[in-house]
């Protein structure tokens, strides 16, 4: 069936177009306009609308790329449905960092929104608007933190079957459980019953070629999931699923030598690290684990304060299988992500 023509941002978007919006956001104090730029592309025939977006905290620079990727890469008489892809949804965290809002705020944590609320309030309150009630599934696209590498993995909400199906056929090699407590996005997107998946990758304010190609793909393998591109998504890989993880925090400050790797297991009480004395004083301290599992993210840093996050590990029924599966993920990729 043919599509119909879309309203957004009070500009008509017809079947068969790519449309460059622009959604004006909040004022300022300089009055220098500020605005928001919304990509759609709508496709000749009617179906699904997913809206993906990235840089909510203004340093996500894989996900602005893979969103800029995927619009370049998309004909609109090839797609059933339409795809919105906002590339900066915090315009003000990239274009101000390191403040990610006026109020110091996550835009995350601002959701739904508020019309007469604060700066980031408002904001979301637009986004939830003119946006998310447009959409049918969301994908929002991650980085960790600065000098943190993350495993390339999804998260999503185990208890939205959903999302879960969703997040198998993305073909990330990890599949991570998070609740909806404490995140007012997901809680948004929740009630809007719009799966949402969340896909993270490498480090923040840095390209990363294998974590960008890896989610230009994944993308496009949901969107033959749910039918709004031809051809069954590639199952190269079984994903592995994990219901936790957990930062290791350094108890010491001075210089990481890390002893472990991203994907690599791990055994409770093995040491992954020491941290030595920056001024060549002969005191060194070890970090160990106190649980079994696999490494998913590394500070890569080699400059470490006391209680900074150092290593991020995922738990797995089988961690054996799990690394199996890293492994055989990490010799498909065009350059060995895991080292």
């Amino acid at each position: 069936m043919r599509n119909k023509k879309m309203t957004i941002c009070g500009t008509n978007v017809h079947p068969g177009e790519v449309a460059n919006l622009a959604l004006p956001l909040p004022e300022q104090y300089s009055c220098a306009p500020l605005y928001m730029p919304i990509k759609v592309i709508h496709g000749k025939r009617e179906g699904p609308c997913l809206v993906v977006f990235s840089v909510l905290r203004g340093t996500e620079l894989n996900g602005l790329e893979i969103a800029n990727r995927l619009v370049q890469t998309m004909d609109p008489a090839q797609i059933t449905g339409t795809v919105i892809a906002i590339p900066v949804m915090n315009v003000y965290g990239l274009t101000h960092y390191p403040s990610t809002l006026p109020t110091g705020d996550n835009l995350a944590s601002c959701f739904p929104g508020n019309e007469k609320g604060s700066y980031g309030e408002r904001m979301a309150y637009l986004v939830t608007e003119e946006i998310l009630k447009r959409a049918d599934y969301c994908i929002e696209l991650q980085t960790g933190g600065l000098n943190h590498n993350i495993l390339p993995q999804v998260y999503c909400n185990f208890d939205n079957q959903k999302a879960k199906e969703l997040a198998k056929v993305f073909r990330a090699p990890v599949v991570t459980n998070v609740t909806l407590e404490g995140n007012h996005l997901r809680q948004t997107t929740e009630e809007l019953q719009i799966p949402l998946l969340v896909y993270q990758a490498g480090e923040a304010m840095r390209f990363d070629e294998n974590a960008i190609e890896l989610g230009v793909n994944g993308v496009k393998n949901v969107m033959r999931y749910i039918d709004m591109l031809e051809k069954a998504p590639v199952q190269e890989i079984t994903p592995i699923f994990s219901r936790e993880e957990e930062w290791v925090v350094a108890h010491k400050a001075g210089i990481l030598h890390p002893k472990v790797q991203l994907g690599q297991t791990i055994e409770r009480g093995e040491t992954i690290a020491a941290v030595s004395d920056p001024f060549g004083a002969d005191v060194t301290e070890s970090i160990k684990s106190a649980q079994k599992g696999v490494i998913v993210g590394i500070n890569t840093s080699p400059l470490i304060h006391e209680g900074l996050p150092v290593f991020k590990i995922a738990s797995f029924l089988d961690d054996g299988k799990a690394e199996t599966i890293i492994e055989e993920w990490d010799k498909k990729q065009p350059d060995s992500y895991i080292g």
